[in-house]
């Protein structure tokens, strides 16, 4: 019976997309493209995920490799977080689902994680989370799972854990979860009855 369930933020109740917001910020392909393949097709962006590297080392990273890029980068690192939103319709559905206990395992450096915080009240509607930046690892690590089951002592048979990334998913589904891989936001509350009906019409057999 499923009585956790365990959402990603990114892309499942919050908006997370670089090319995005590279693009509103800079206005500049070649630039964009750069920055994105220098801080997103790397383990940059993993280390600071996991609380390795603050937003200053970010930039002086990103103005090691591209000097002339200095006001960019800046821009980018100092105001990126504006750009992760609540997805409306999903986190309506955290007051929808109070009979669950509702956790969050997020890939988050500190910095969104107090953003987040500071202009949004959805995150004190969770039981608790694990956050990246708190355990120094990132999914698909085993531990941002078995951290979560230990603190909060819960079975992961009674979990059901939603991602938009497969590995993640894979993660928690060899660790004995339930999972729905998120392809697209909007089908998050289609997605969460499928698997609760499923397991409540089972139930009553």
């Amino acid at each position: 019976m499923i009585k956790n369930i365990v959402f990603d933020l990114g892309n499942v109740l919050v908006t997370f997309d670089p090319k995005s917001f590279l693009k509103d910020l800079i206005h500049n392909k070649k630039i964009e493209e750069d920055l994105y393949s220098f801080y997103f097709h790397s383990d940059l962006w993993i280390l600071y995920d996991q609380g390795s590297y603050s937003n200053e080392d970010m930039i002086q990273k990103g103005i090691q490799i591209y000097p002339q890029y200095e006001k960019y980068i800046r821009s980018v690192i100092e105001r990126w977080v504006e750009y992760v939103i609540p997805i409306v319709d999903n986190i309506q559905l955290l007051d929808l689902y109070t009979n669950y206990s509702l956790y969050i395992i997020s890939d988050i450096p500190q910095y969104n994680y107090d953003y987040l915080n500071e202009h949004y009240s959805f995150l004190q509607k969770v039981n608790g989370g694990i956050y990246s930046y708190q355990e120094k690892v990132c999914k698909p690590n085993k531990k941002m799972f078995t951290r979560l089951l230990e603190k909060y002592k819960i079975n992961p048979q009674e979990c059901v854990f939603i991602d938009d990334k497969y590995e993640n998913i894979k993660t928690a589904l060899d660790l004995g979860f339930k999972g729905i891989h998120l392809k697209d936001p909007k089908d998050l509350k289609k997605k969460l009855e499928e698997v609760l009906f499923v397991v409540i019409i089972y139930l009553h057999h």
